[in-house]
């Protein structure tokens, strides 16, 4: 299947834009019966996966697809530790963009909520504590759903940037406690930071304890990348090389957004070519390598590490204390070496095997090569 441009050029996994239909998304059929299975019966749904492995884009279509009413709310952007009117905004927002079929008679069961306001087609709320209140809010949804035999699912997109105050941890842990009738769905890229912030195995944190099911977004395999590639040129009506696709297929290392941005370049230039694969890996080192600086600039022992990963491939725990400590002409304690590498770990930038401590990205480490990081 697919759609025509107003060229008439046939496409749809070369697409850079998220993902809104079932056509549009390649495979994923796994991870769609497990999120459409754990609708039925999870009060909690967690989508994990590094950057650019189609989290957005596979929610968007588990949820245009499951048939439910559904507020997805991207939260890409906010401040750090957000106030409760920047995170009701985006909830505003999310209604506002709720399915048609749904938001007349969703509607009406609202407007008489304190904080809620109701004109036509317009849904608003007021932002500050002393307007809408969210439980007030989520109990209203929670029975018209049962009214309507649905469940409403509440989507956050990147949940994690949404650190500090745990105000929102105490409303999930309210609305995954209290209603039957809705289900909330997070996504978070840095998977060990989504789930510090989460907190399930922390006795301190509202969500402690509480069941959820975790729906991984892997990159592609050498074999399903190769398969992507050919039948997204297919749809372009473009043949790439065998030598091509086997060089993009290694370089780009099966991370989906990377395999479709070079399907766009080639769709854009009508050709595929190992310069192309050049070019995109090298945008996506580059990229890679900018996300990782911001976590450097709180610690240039973050830059010495990743320098010193990437120079050796891999790396043990008393290597990376010694590399640091003869960096810096100083003793380090074990402590600090510990907290640096698991913070690493956290946000999914290393990752550990059989003792040792690589670098989980073959595109950053493309970044690193290029332009080393600040010591």
């Amino acid at each position: 299947m697919g759609r025509y441009t107003q060229y008439g050029c046939l496409y749809v996994y070369f697409d850079p834009r998220p993902k809104t239909k079932k056509e549009d998304l390649y495979d994923r059929e796994k991870e769609l019966e497990q999120f459409f299975k754990a609708l039925s019966y999870a009060p909690l749904i967690v989508v994990t996966g590094l950057r650019r492995t189609g989290k957005t884009s596979f929610v968007n279509v588990a949820l245009s697809e499951c048939g439910c009413p559904f507020a997805f709310l991207d939260l890409r952007g906010l401040p750090f530790n957000p106030s409760y009117a920047d995170v009701v905004r985006r909830l505003e927002a999310s209604f506002r963009q709720i399915d048609r079929k749904w938001f007349s008679d969703l509607s009406e069961a609202l407007k008489h909520l304190k904080g809620v306001s109701v004109l036509g087609s317009e849904l608003s709320f007021e932002w500050g504590k002393a307007g809408v209140d969210l439980a007030e809010l989520f109990d209203k949804i929670d029975s018209w759903a049962a009214k309507k035999k649905k469940k409403f699912v509440i989507a956050f997109d990147e949940i994690q940037v949404i650190r500090g105050d745990k105000w929102m941890l105490r409303f999930l842990a309210h609305v995954v406690d209290s209603y039957h009738n809705v289900v909330v769905v997070v996504t978070g890229s840095e998977v060990g930071v989504l789930f510090d912030f989460l907190g399930f195995d922390q006795p301190n944190s509202p969500l402690y304890g509480r069941h959820f099911v975790q729906v991984q977004m892997k990159n592609f395999s050498a074999s399903m990348a190769k398969d992507f590639l050919v039948s997204g040129s297919k749809q372009i009506k473009l043949e790439p090389s065998s030598e091509v696709l086997e060089y993009a297929v290694k370089k780009l290392d099966g991370v989906p957004g990377w395999l479709t941005l070079f399907g766009v370049r080639c769709r854009d230039r009508n050709l595929c070519s190992k310069e192309l694969v050049d070019e995109v890996a090298s945008e996506a080192g580059k990229l890679a390598r900018e996300e990782v600086l911001k976590i450097v600039a709180l610690s240039r022992r973050y830059g010495i590490i990743l320098n010193f990963i990437t120079k050796v491939g891999e790396a043990s725990w008393s290597q990376i204390k010694s590399v640091v400590e003869t960096k810096e002409a100083r003793s380090i304690t074990n402590h600090a070496v510990s907290t640096l590498i698991r913070n690493l770990a956290n946000m999914g930038i290393i990752l550990k095997t059989d003792g040792k401590y690589s670098i989980s990205d073959a595109l950053l480490i493309e970044g690193i090569k290029e332009e080393p990081l600040p010591e």
